[in-house]
């Protein structure tokens, strides 16, 4: 393997980096055509390197295959990969230099996915059904009967508690949001000083809204996105944060944040609804001192009225291939077997999209003595609950959800509610600039 680092960052690095641009998992591409895009290349060969764009975790991907196909050749290319689309842009003018692999958030996928930028690889000729069929959810990500990237792993949200600190407290773990509401605000006047989550960066767009079945950018199926956030299901969490928000239990630091990690070291954090890569990225490790057994792993949250729960993600990657490719078979064979091989990802630390896969990563993770037990029950029910509404599309919605909601409440005062309509109309002029068309109903 040949390594070469552009600009080295490893996994959470890159979170911290691009607060703004993460997105959770799991779900379809929403029109990613926009045209008709010219034939992948004919020019194969297979004995051809493959580059592959990779963060600094993924190093171990690519060593692991090398070592089980000693003759593959691949140089591995450790990238800020929010650079991806503008890159792909700027070798298509040239017409060279893109990779043949790229590792990489599916909203990121998706916005490489149009005639513009004209870069994945339709891998359903390459990958069978049966492959397919054990991603959990729509893990695959597919627009109109076309696989464009299979997922790496999941990010599904659940309930995170410190289980000392609640039994100490008298505290049930809640089980709805009316229920999360009500607590925060007993924590606010019984014990001022501890969190019960955060909402300082536009990871809350997921967490909050995407956990509440809001139509922030539902796809309606030909190029057509349900935008609407008048609808009640994105106005209850809206007036949720703005009864916990001045309280002081929603911390105004985002996860990575210097202000999020003084609450953790300082044992703090009472809940934190967030992605089951939290456990080992965030409380394990560097970030928040958590002590051995302390950890513990809840539902998603749900609303009283609604039937069932629905859960959003933050982060979650994918592999795509590039329809320029020199040497395709390749390529797509190191794909599948990063995502479906237990050498892999059955030791990896984030929850692994391939279901055969994720029971052999359950071994590694019960073992883990951070939790006060085992997570992966919750973990694996999560994975089934991500909202199957919430579409990948092909412009930035957190950015914007960073300036038009998040920084106004933070710096300037006023509400989440008051901020909607704001987000509403920047998010439907950056769908229509996309060719969508948009509904409100």
């Amino acid at each position: 393997m040949h390594l070469f680092f552009l600009r080295a960052r490893g996994c959470r690095a890159f979170y911290t980096s691009i607060l703004m641009l993460v997105v959770s998992c799991g779900f379809s591409l929403a029109a990613c055509g926009g045209g008709t895009a010219p034939s992948v290349s004919s020019n194969q060969d297979s004995n051809a390197p493959i580059t592959v764009w990779v963060d600094a975790d993924r190093i171990t991907a690519v060593k692991l295959y090398e070592q089980a196909h000693p003759h593959a050749k691949i140089n591995a290319v450790v990238v800020d990969r929010t650079q991806f689309p503008a890159k792909v842009l700027l070798e298509n003018n040239i017409q060279s230099g893109w990779p043949d692999v790229v590792f990489a958030e599916p909203d990121l996928v998706a916005q490489v996915s149009d005639a513009a930028h004209n870069f994945p690889l339709d891998l359903t000729p390459y990958v069978s059904s049966s492959i397919l069929a054990n991603f959990a959810g729509e893990a695959a990500c597919e627009f109109n009967g076309k696989v464009y990237c299979l997922r790496n792993d999941l990010a599904q949200n659940v309930l995170w508690y410190n289980v000392p600190l609640m039994q100490q407290f008298g505290y049930s773990v809640p089980t709805t949001w009316e229920e999360y509401q009500a607590l925060g605000l007993r924590v606010a006047k019984e014990h001022p000083g501890y969190i019960i989550g955060e909402f300082g960066d536009a990871f809350s767009l997921d967490t909050y809204f995407w956990g509440s079945n809001c139509p922030v950018h539902q796809d309606e199926g030909n190029a057509k996105l349900l935008i609407n956030l008048s609808d009640p299901n994105c106005t209850r969490m809206a007036n949720l944060i703005d009864t916990l928000l001045p309280t002081g239990v929603l911390s105004r630091s985002g996860f990575f944040d210097a202000g999020m990690t003084k609450y953790g070291n300082e044992n703090k954090i009472l809940m934190m609804p967030g992605a089951s890569w939290m456990g080992d990225g965030l409380f394990k490790g560097t970030f928040y001192k958590t002590s051995n057994h302390q950890l513990g792993a809840a539902a998603p949250l749900k609303w009283q009225a609604d039937s069932q729960a629905y859960t959003g993600a933050i982060g979650g990657a994918a592999w795509a291939v590039s329809r320029h490719s020199k040497n395709i078979n390749l390529a797509v064979d190191f794909v599948k077997w990063v995502t479906t091989s237990p050498d892999y990802l059955g030791h990896a630390a984030n929850y692994p999209a391939y279901k055969p896969v994720a029971d052999v990563w359950e071994a590694t993770l019960a073992s883990d003595p951070i939790y006060a037990s085992n997570p992966y029950p919750v973990l694996q029910q999560a994975a089934l609950e991500l909202d199957p509404k919430w579409s990948y599309v092909r412009f930035d919605d957190r950015t914007i959800f960073g300036t038009t909601v998040v920084t106004p409440v933070l710096t300037g005062g006023g509400t989440v509610a008051s901020k909607l309509a704001a987000y509403q109309q920047a998010l439907e002029q950056l769908a229509q600039s996309q060719g969508y068309e948009v509904v409100n109903s």
